[in-house]
């Protein structure tokens, strides 16, 4: 028997189409978390457009000073040229694409590709292109990468167009302005690997719903896993300390549909520790100097974001910074930074186990609830659930992430 007539492909899915799957105020759908073409997509249309904190400008405070920022299969060269400016270039011979710089930092008077020693200056122009005559020298030097300095904080992005930080520096320059992030050190640098997709990360990091039962440690010095309500005496408390010491506390909330068009997102916040905790410590007790300017301890701590992939928890004594780093669809780094001021000597004004305690054993265990999580969304049972309101930033991130995923809409998923 022969049949007639053929039979319709469905067409193929997009972006599009998971994007048409998302309802705001639930989890994400499966094929989020296990589409690899989405994760590509992710990479070229959000990863990668946003801007990320790639280190100190007194990292690289003397000209020929320079670090490497490599992220999603992209390298940028960080230096410090002879006049003192900050460039980033791209890590990739203009000759036959080789890395320039090996070495994740160091100091040098030019750069030269270990490949055939095309050589470039510190401001990214081609110096020598070796038994090369003939070709037009200004057309050849590395290509720049977007850099900012903001504080002595130094960011990076990949876009050709990136945001910007001018409305960025007016609205946070005068409130970070006393902690004194232009003077600060590295003091501890760590990575956790994290056997799951880079979304459950940024999904973990931005909610404290799971505080109370996941991180004891962490809730017996931060009532942030707490709700508005009880939190409000606590912070009203906070302000009024803070107020004395002229510690900023104003509210900046400019992150997606909130933020001026063409502006980096940025936020400020500052809440209440326990009336007895002045830092993020096991004890509660002080772990360093007091940075900038401060004069005393409020019993607070300010959350800040510079760009959506950029948090920062700035206590009255140090900084802790993370960065989410995909590595794979089902794989990410997890990197905490400990800044402390750049005096500070360490056995002498801190010791590094007090310094980096909390926020070492809180991301431990982060990494043991966020791999459950992985396990089950890949689950043929799973579906999406609703958010509680503690979840708010969460949901804030998913539904920034699928509307700036939007522009990815025609490709296939």
């Amino acid at each position: 028997m022969t049949l007639s007539g053929s039979l319709t492909s469905p067409a193929p899915r997009t972006v599009g189409n998971l994007l048409a799957d998302y309802r705001p105020g639930w989890s994400l759908p499966q094929d989020y978390y296990r589409s690899e073409a989405l994760y590509r997509a992710e990479m070229d249309q959000f990863f990668l457009t946003e801007w990320h904190f790639a280190g100190l400008a007194s990292e690289i405070a003397k000209a020929g000073d320079y670090m490497l920022f490599d992220l999603c299969g992209e390298s940028a060269i960080i230096v410090r040229d002879a006049e003192g400016r900050i460039h980033a270039h791209a890590n990739v011979c203009r000759h036959r694409g080789s890395r320039v710089c090996l070495e994740p930092r160091g100091s040098a008077r030019r750069f030269t590709c270990p490949y055939h020693a095309w050589t470039y200056n510190l401001d990214g122009s081609l110096f020598s292109a070796r038994l090369m005559d003939g070709i037009d020298h200004d057309k050849l030097g590395l290509k720049p990468v977007a850099v900012e300095e903001f504080c002595g904080l130094v960011f990076v992005s990949f876009a050709a167009d990136p945001t910007s930080f001018d409305q960025m520096r007016r609205d946070m320059g005068p409130l970070l302005r006393p902690f004194g992030l232009d003077r600060l050190k590295v003091a501890a640098r760590k990575s956790y690997p994290v056997a799951a997709n880079w979304k459950l990360l940024v999904e973990n990091y931005n909610e404290c719903y799971h505080c109370a039962p996941a991180h004891p440690e962490f809730a017996r010095t931060h009532p942030t896993h707490m709700d508005g309500d009880r939190m409000k005496p606590l912070n009203k408390a906070m302000v009024e300390r803070a107020q004395a010491l002229n510690i900023p506390t104003d509210y900046v909330d400019t992150v997606g549909e909130h933020c001026p068009p063409g502006s980096v997102d940025h936020t400020f916040s500052r809440h209440s520790l326990y009336d007895d905790v002045v830092t993020g410590s096991d004890d509660g007790k002080p772990v360093a100097p007091l940075l900038g300017n401060l004069a005393g301890y409020d019993s607070g701590a300010a959350d800040v974001y510079i760009g959506f992939f950029n948090p920062f928890l700035i206590y009255n004594d140090h900084v802790v910074t993370y960065r989410f780093i995909p590595d794979g669809i089902d794989r990410s780094v997890q990197e905490i930074i400990w800044l402390v001021r750049d005096d500070a000597v360490e056995g002498r004004d801190y010791d590094l186990q007090r310094l980096t305690w909390l926020w070492d054993v809180t991301t431990v265990a982060d990494k043991t609830i966020i791999e459950k999580n992985q396990l089950g969304v890949l689950s043929r049972y799973y579906e999406p659930g609703p958010l509680a309101g503690m979840e708010f930033y969460t949901r804030r991130f998913l539904d920034l992430y699928t509307s700036r995923m939007a522009r990815a809409a025609d490709l296939p998923a």
